[in-house]
């Protein structure tokens, strides 16, 4: 029998705990031994890291990216190395694998809520909602509501006697989750146990922190706030952008004189996203990621240069998606989008550094990175690409080194479905997209000096992206600005050169559609929802896939050499960030590359091994010159 602990913390607010010692921001524990033991509270911050080295397993309800690291604190791998020896559960963690969050609920009080997104599945996992959800006790009162009058969590008494009856329940709550996620899933399943080391991985990713150039960061601000006046003035001289009032992207005068000019850098109407009453929507991130998409090409030179940000005054033709991206930014930012310098700052912590959240939020397992989102700094374009360069190494004496996957998702696909001919696309010295282009537009060659088969490639890798993910013509056609007849042309002709692509997405859609579920071959069931099972089916098995990978690369390291955990920096999508000595640089670049690197084959004997190669970029003094 498993000496078991259950516990939780009160502490100062959340804002306080980077900036706090674990002494400083610990104030009241609660635990107890076993299912059915007395609840023991405490002001002792070593009772508490006591009883967790002396249980054989300790849980905690978001515990990995919380209470284990804040009570031994963000320079500690301790929680990490309990983590290895599988004596660290977090009921949370193990929540999102038995009991995901639904399209919709409703909570204890009644209010209706949608999950539309990671931030909005955060709250499905709280304590409380977990406990609600799952028909237990859920806690005793509003601690926000005693904060409050006690003017702020750290003023609350520790002798209170609700503060305390507070934290009681929340550990007999914790223990009635842990009971009943249990029931609907084993915390020894293989795959349950290695998503708890891959929380702690995250969590300590999280206690590293990532250093950042605050005086470069400033001048970045200060550069797009000088854009965005520009392109006011711009807007107001050539568009009739009004300029009365706080808020002229929401006049009807100010809506026309923005769509006309973003007419003239390619991104018309229809290509915008829709507020809720179907209107476009200029304010946010999403024109912004609607001008990241525009093709990366050019068209009819630009007869002359604008003073305003750069693109042509006499010519309503795009010529440069760059200037298109560059007026989009503007536009959101003059509705009040903060720019991603400003992000960073205002996360930055009193050690100079920011220290993201990482979650896995999503059905695949994709994590999500917040506060500040790292997965938004784009490397697409070079003017964008300034926006990575204010995040530096540990130290004047590190670099900071990237390594990513060479078309992971692609070949997870090649792996499920067996394709023979898919595979030829990942030979060594072959150019995938050229590979795709020639499959669908036979006879065009592979010499990338002419420019119709350079064009022609980038529609081809502009298609492919989504195609292996089984999006039709339609989807195609919009997600890479092509004609739905090229889509159409592209859809046949994949589907004709690669059957067991074809077949491997048939069963995965018909999988979805039995169960409501597809499973990963390393054991994560992921919900596919009602009607969408044709696209979702194959999509969430080729994003598993990629993320089991990386997973599985970054416990092979902390298992060989924990230290290595210590220099991460950044995950984001297939790509992973570290900040190394430079004098070191001989030992740690390939034994990470080497823990990356993995050929893999799905088990149930349908498909085939297919090598998993890392590349790197240059060890460099910023992120953007390390990117790969």
């Amino acid at each position: 029998m498993q000496k078991a602990l259950f516990l939780d913390i009160e502490t100062w607010g959340v804002e306080h705990r980077w900036n706090k010692t674990p002494e400083e921001f610990f104030r009241l524990g609660g635990y107890s031994w076993g299912l059915d033991g007395e609840v023991v509270l405490t002001e002792d911050l070593e009772e508490m890291r006591r009883v967790i080295r002396e249980a054989d397993v300790a849980v905690a309800h978001n515990g990995h990216a919380f209470d284990f690291s804040v009570l031994f604190g963000k320079h500690s791998t301790e929680p990490l190395e309990l983590a290895l020896e599988n004596r660290l559960f977090d009921t949370w963690t193990h929540a999102t694998l038995v009991h995901p969050a639904p399209s919709s609920y409703v909570d204890r009080n009644g209010r209706a809520w949608f999950v539309r997104g990671p931030e909005d599945a955060k709250r499905w996992f709280s304590l409380d909602n977990q406990a609600y959800q799952l028909g237990v006790a859920g806690k005793a009162q509003d601690l926000k509501a005693l904060a409050k009058r006690w003017g702020g969590f750290e003023k609350i008494p520790t002798t209170d006697p609700e503060f305390r009856e507070y934290l009681v329940q929340d550990v007999v709550a914790l223990r009635d989750i842990a009971r009943r996620l249990s029931a609907l899933g084993s915390p020894t399943d293989p795959y349950a146990m290695r998503e708890q080391v891959n929380a702690a991985i995250d969590a300590q990713n999280s206690r590293n922190g990532w250093r950042v150039d605050v005086e470069k960061a400033k001048a970045r601000i200060a550069d797009l706030e000088e854009i965005k006046e520009r392109t006011l003035a711009m807007l107001h001289g050539r568009f009739g952008l009004p300029t009365e009032g706080k808020a002229p992207l929401r006049t009807k005068a100010g809506k026309e004189a923005v769509l006309r000019a973003l007419a003239e850098v390619g991104v018309s109407e229809d290509m915008l996203p829709r507020t809720k009453t179907g209107g476009p929507s200029l304010g946010g991130a999403g024109l912004v990621e609607v001008a990241e998409n525009l093709p990366d090409r050019m068209e009819t030179p630009v007869d002359g240069p604008d003073q305003a940000v750069g693109w042509g005054a006499s010519t309503s033709i795009p010529t440069d998606p760059e200037k298109a991206r560059e007026l989009a930014q503007a536009i959101a930012q003059i509705g009040g989008l903060r720019p991603l310098a400003e992000q960073a700052l205002n996360y930055l912590q009193d050690d100079g550094r920011v220290h993201p959240e990482i979650f896995t939020l999503q059905r695949s397992g994709r994590k999500s990175t917040q506060n500040p989102g790292l997965t938004t700094w784009s490397q697409r374009d070079k003017k964008k690409r300034v926006e990575k360069e204010y995040f530096v190494p540990d130290s004047d004496d590190h670099v900071l080194v990237e390594f990513d996957y060479n078309a992971a998702d692609a070949r997870i696909v090649a792996a499920y479905s067996g394709d023979e001919a898919f595979k030829e696309r990942f030979a060594p010295g072959a150019d995938s997209h050229l590979i795709t282009a020639n499959a669908v537009w036979p006879g065009i060659g592979y010499d990338r000096s002419i420019p119709e088969v350079e064009e022609t490639r980038n529609v081809a890798k502009a298609l492919g992206h989504a195609y292996a993910y089984r999006a039709g013509p339609r989807t195609l056609a919009r997600s890479a600005k092509q004609p739905l007849e090229v889509a159409q042309k592209f859809v046949n002709a994949m589907n004709a050169a690669y059957p067991k692509v074809t077949k491997w997405q048939e069963r995965s859609t018909k999988e979805a559609q039995r169960y409501g579920y597809v499973m990963s071959d390393w054991g994560r069931r992921m919900p596919v929802e009602k009607d969408r099972e044709f696209t979702q089916g194959p999509a969430l098995k080729g994003q598993n896939g990629t993320r089991e990978i990386v997973v599985d690369g970054l416990i092979r390291m902390a298992r060989k050499d924990i230290r290595s955990i210590q220099m991460l920096k950044a995950q984001v999508h297939d790509a992973l960030v570290f900040s190394v000595p430079r004098a070191e640089l001989d030992y740690w670049v390939p034994f990470i590359k080497g823990c990356m690197e993995t050929k893999w084959a799905p088990s149930d004997g349908r498909g085939q091994e297919i090598d998993f190669p890392v590349g790197g970029g240059e060890p460099a003094e910023n992120w953007a010159a390390a990117a790969h």
